[in-house]
């Protein structure tokens, strides 16, 4: 691939802007940083440029001709080849079988050469991770470094012109990651041009020639290693973007003395086993506690062992001075810990039941009613919740799926504003919601706040942890790796905290 151009790419999701402007361009076999804080469209641009995405304006040339790539097939065709953040393997199959999976070769009319996609297979593992993993082992079965670099090979055993890795280091410990520059560096040696998706910039001044900087869904600056320094300072202050301090000050929540206020819940050393790793923290009455740091940190995996729903493998926690030990989501609730889950119609909603179900529903196991129910009483008490929340339409009966996913989300969140939340655990839960939607959800969760509930935010979104938060934590490889209280909380040292700036190893 001589040239390759994405020019003024935009795209759109039910009403969030994905991509709003964003281009990159580049000649010849180069290594290209795209970079980026969370949301800023990276994984969008790289999705389109494989097929998986429709875009909905914009340009794609290859070698100088405008190109259009509606499924992955037609982008392997012009040799674009995607190894997913998200992994596309299949559990059940073995490895060998996920590598060749789609591009098998055929031994006669009606048998599939195995033996060669057997070769194939090993032969690109072993340039990756030599005797590491055994070809007929189910993929099920391996840990996360070892599906990351399946993941890879598979996309290599395509024979990619333009290879993306989209953060492929992500579940990669120090040794794997060198294995898999080496790697790179030899594609690039054989003409093959890399897009490398990453939050760590050790990585990207190490290994890219060029970097493209998003934020918000705008590609707004490039940094060239062949004329300037490999200096994470160059691109640091592109990913922030100077105007988000002035915009977050001026709504900013007062700060509060919190010194003094209980602490409602502690954690000691909490591991899962998994993703998190010797958690310690404390949590005190009408804090809110942010939990930041780049996506897939453990911050969910956090979040929802507070919830009940993940099991605490090592460790302790207490509520209000008293250690507890959760075995359900039902054992939290009875405790006083509610969640307001990430994905709100898989986890938060009977989509084709009424708001008033969807409200009153969790009275039924907390035991709040008797064996008949009172609907005198709890259409009353569904309608004050409307009220605050204020729904649109604030029409109990009608079903939540006709909702708009602003007015859903209050559904979620205004189902605790019954209950007295000793905890309340929010977990992402602003994405994807309008302005108004997200503007009376935090009123909400800070008229909970001053009445002594503690709350405990995830969010993918700097600006909410800035205009909400009392301190904020910062996870990064399943450890709490920062700490910033009130007047520390800006956009800089957020991202420098959570990009690592300043590391260099992984």
């Amino acid at each position: 691939m001589e040239f390759f151009e994405g020019r003024n790419l935009q795209k759109r999701f039910e009403g969030v802007i994905a991509l709003h402007d964003a281009s990159m361009r580049f000649e010849g076999a180069k290594i290209c940083g795209l970079v980026g804080a969370n949301g800023s469209g990276k994984t969008t641009f790289a999705r389109i440029c494989c097929g998986l995405v429709k875009k909905d304006s914009g340009t794609i040339l290859i070698n100088g001709e405008e190109v259009s790539i509606s499924s992955p097939f037609e982008a392997n065709e012009y040799g674009i080849v995607l190894a997913h953040q998200n992994l596309s393997l299949i559990p059940d199959l073995t490895v060998w079988e996920n590598i060749k999976l789609g591009h098998e070769k055929a031994k006669n009319r009606f048998f599939l050469d195995n033996e060669a996609a057997r070769r194939d297979a090993e032969a690109i593992l072993n340039d990756l991770v030599p005797g590491e993993i055994a070809l007929e082992t189910v993929v099920a079965e391996l840990g996360p470094a070892h599906k990351q670099m399946v993941e890879i090979a598979k996309a290599l055993s395509q024979k990619p012109k333009l290879l993306i890795l989209d953060e492929p280091t992500a579940a990669l410990e120090y040794y794997h990651v060198e294995q898999l520059f080496k790697r790179i560096l030899q594609l690039k040696t054989q003409d093959v041009s890399i897009i490398f998706i990453s939050h760590r910039l050790w990585e990207i001044t190490r290994l890219c020639d060029i970097v493209f900087v998003f934020r918000n869904g705008i590609s707004v600056g490039t940094v060239d290693f062949g004329k300037e320094e490999r200096d994470a300072s160059l691109i640091v202050p592109m990913i922030t973007g100077e105007e988000k301090h002035r915009t977050f000050d001026s709504v900013r929540k007062p700060k509060k003395p919190l010194e003094g206020a209980d602490v409602s819940l502690e954690l000691s050393n909490v591991s899962d086993g998994i993703k998190m790793k010797d958690i310690s923290l404390r949590a005190r009455r009408g804090e809110v506690l942010g939990i930041g740091g780049l996506n897939g940190q453990g911050q969910e995996e956090l979040i929802m062992a507070v919830a009940g729903a993940v099991h605490i493998a090592s460790g302790s926690m207490s509520v209000d001075a008293e250690t507890v030990k959760f075995k359900h989501p039902k054992d939290a609730m009875k405790r006083g810990i509610y969640l307001v889950p990430g994905d709100r119609i898989v986890h938060g909603l009977f989509p084709t039941h009424t708001v008033l179900k969807n409200l009153i529903f969790p009275r039924l196991p907390l035991r709040k009613e008797g064996f008949r129910l009172n609907f005198k009483r709890l259409n009353s008490l569904s309608d004050d919740i409307i009220g605050r929340v204020d729904l649109v339409p604030p029409d109990r009966s009608m079903s939540v799926i006709k909702l708009s996913g602003g007015n859903q989300q209050k559904v979620v969140f205004g189902r605790w504003l019954q209950f007295m939340p000793t905890i309340l655990l929010l977990n992402d839960p602003a994405k994807g919601i309008d302005i108004q939607a997200k503007n009376a959800l935090f009123a909400l969760t800070h008229e909970l706040a001053g009445q002594g509930t503690t709350v405990i935010l995830y969010s993918s979104s700097n600006e909410e942890f800035i205009t909400n938060c009392d301190r904020v934590l910062i996870m990064f490889e399943g450890r709490i790796v920062d700490e910033f209280g009130y007047d520390d909380i800006t956009e800089d040292n957020l991202v420098k905290s959570s990009l690592r700036v300043g590391e260099t190893g992984v």
